[in-house]
């Protein structure tokens, strides 16, 4: 019983630290979601330009636009009554960085490779991980509507 209390202190002020990690961790990944969507916007804008692409993102979307949330970041696209999602496709360990035009009826229009080397590895994404990431995102839409 002696030995038990200081081992049970040690314990509790270990658990301790890791939930005040995780919890300032989560805590800094919420609060600044306006900086990195702003980031998001400004390389995805800047990587459009380089592909001479008309569209151009304007504004970050809530992040409750879509339940349940895929991984990623919504933008309203400037002029224009679509979305546009920016996420990653991986494929055999290779993260790709894509955006996804999403039409106001919730359909995807277009899915594009956001950098050079998304645009090299695309090709070898199978059509069926492409279109189960364009499912995810379409059923994400719905049920956002729904609810």
């Amino acid at each position: 019983m002696k030995d038990f209390i200081p081992v049970l202190k040690d314990r509790l002020v270990f658990f301790g630290w890791i939930a005040a990690l995780i919890l300032g961790a989560s805590l800094l990944w919420s609060l600044t979601f306006p900086f990195r969507a702003s980031c998001l916007m400004k390389s995805t804008n800047k990587i459009l330009a380089q592909m001479e692409d008309p569209r151009r993102l304007s504004d970050p979307l809530s992040r409750h636009l879509a339940r349940p949330v895929p991984m990623g970041c919504w933008f309203s696209i400037e002029d224009s009554d679509s979305w546009f999602f920016v996420f990653v496709i991986m494929n055999d360990g290779i993260l790709i960085p894509c955006g996804a035009e999403i039409a106001k009826d919730g359909n995807i229009t277009e899915i594009l490779p956001l950098g050079n080397h998304a645009r090299q590895v695309i090709d070898r994404v199978p059509q069926g991980l492409i279109k189960l990431y364009a499912g995810r995102i379409e059923s994400a839409i719905a049920a956002g509507r729904e609810g």
